[in-house]
């Protein structure tokens, strides 16, 4: 329960960050999108994804490495149009 909450503090203060380097303007942004995205990733591809593939059927395990890539492509395709 300590690790959940020292995972929750570091959530709260990544989230204060963001916030307050929204008012900083372009240059500040520039560097904590790719970092927020690059972070998700990481997990995603190094934590989650090894888990699920391990104990699913092919066809599930191709479904779960789909949802991972549209999820990618999600966060491509708002930062080049935000």
């Amino acid at each position: 329960m300590r690790l959940q909450l020292v995972t929750a503090l570091g959530a709260v203060a990544g989230a204060a960050c963001s916030l307050l380097a929204e008012g900083a303007g372009e240059a500040a942004m520039t560097g904590v999108l790719p970092f927020t995205a690059g972070g998700f990733i990481y997990v995603g591809t190094v934590s989650v994804l090894p888990e699920l593939l391990r104990d699913a059927a092919p066809l599930q395990a191709f479904l779960q490495l789909l949802g991972l890539l549209a999820g990618v492509a999600m966060m491509v395709a708002i930062a080049h149009y935000e």
